[in-house]
């Protein structure tokens, strides 16, 4: 595309992304425990079950009891991953196919208002306050503006968005889109191995 933001946009998604390699790596440096008991179960499976129905309402008493966050939450993410999907087609000079545009723009939309919602959440409930840094505040304004302006189109303000998001991913909290999935495959592997995943109930899940 012809935006001078181009450039600094993908120079920004390389330090992103070597950023988030680091950080893995770095926690991966610490090593394992070692486990000397026979195993039990089939960690693979355990893996399977923690990021499927370990994260179900029904089998996650944080979800059971705060619903409408749950659900918002599932919101905000998809519009974040329709508004880096479209940040890859712009960077790479292509479109949307005018099927997924109306879908697109409405994700987008729910994505924005799920973020604004959530921010207005943590502001107004006390405990959340006093749970809250300075961190959660800017990592939820940088990914709502970046969900928010998408629905204008690639336009420069967008991209200056995009890039003031990449820079700050391996610096703050969003750090956990790569941390949540290993803390995730840890448990499942663990609690798989021990027998304990997946739960009485939900082996077909």
């Amino acid at each position: 595309m012809s935006s001078p933001l181009a450039m600094p946009v993908i120079a920004a998604s390389i330090w992103a992304l070597l950023g988030l390699i680091l950080l893995r790596a770095r926690a991966r440096s610490y090593g394992s425990r070692v486990l000397y008991a026979a195993p039990k179960g089939d960690p693979a499976a355990g893996v399977r079950y923690a990021f499927t129905g370990a994260m179900a309402p029904d089998a996650k008493e944080s979800v059971r009891e705060h619903l409408p966050s749950y659900l918002l939450g599932l919101l905000y993410h998809g519009g974040i991953f329709a508004a880096l999907a479209l940040l890859v087609t712009t960077l790479g000079d292509s479109a949307w196919p005018s099927l997924l545009r109306g879908p697109l723009q409405i994700l987008l939309g729910f994505g924005a208002l799920a973020g604004l919602g959530l921010l207005g959440k943590r502001l107004w409930l006390r405990e959340l306050r006093g749970l809250s840094h300075p961190d959660d505040f800017v990592a939820n304004g940088l990914a709502t503006a970046f969900v928010g302006l998408a629905l204008t189109g690639p336009t420069d303000a967008w991209l200056l968005s995009a890039l003031l998001l990449l820079v700050y991913v391996p610096l703050g909290k969003l750090r956990h889109c790569v941390f949540f999935f290993m803390a995730r495959g840890h448990l499942g592997a663990f609690f798989g191995r021990r027998g304990v995943f997946p739960t009485e109930g939900h082996h077909g899940r």
